[in-house]
């Protein structure tokens, strides 16, 4: 698993912007959320924050096995304190609707592509596909949000 998730991140290295990643104690229960400068390598913070229960075991980080951010919180937009701006990309969206009162912008899976995510979890073509269709829905995401962001002068 490890080495799955440096492949999909294609870094070694913490960014030098802020990055927080979250994860739960697997014993205990515990949320713990990894920055830079806790010492943990950004792909076993990473591995051990999307291990999710029942698809991937907990990864060990210090002696302790921890599991997937999002049980400490489907989003995790409480460590977003302070920002101007808040983008949640949530493609199981669909799955499991909740608001998004506290000011951030939601960029959810368009049916197509949720129903693609919700097919056989075992069939590549079908993830290619949604992948393919995340990446298109990106580039509207993003100009929805230009457009939101933008002041109104510029609306012309």
């Amino acid at each position: 698993m490890i080495a799955q998730r440096a492949a999909l991140i294609g870094a070694e290295s913490w960014p030098r912007q802020p990055l927080l990643i979250p994860a739960v104690d697997a014993e205990t229960g515990e949320p713990i959320v990894w920055d830079a400068a806790a010492g943990v390598p950004l792909v076993r913070a990473v591995a051990a924050s999307s291990a999710f229960p029942g698809a991937e075991p907990p990864v060990t980080v210090d002696g302790r096995r921890y599991l997937d951010g999002a049980l400490r919180d489907g989003t995790n937009t409480d460590l977003a304190t302070g920002a101007h701006t808040v983008v949640v990309i949530d493609p199981l969206a669909h799955r499991h609707p909740r608001s998004t009162t506290d000011g951030a912008h939601l960029v959810a899976a368009d049916p197509g592509t949720a129903r693609l995510l919700d097919a056989e979890r075992s069939d590549p073509e079908a993830w290619t596909a949604a992948y393919q269709a995340g990446k298109a829905r990106a580039g509207a995401a993003a100009e929805e949000l230009r457009a939101r962001w933008r002041p109104a002068t510029d609306r012309g």
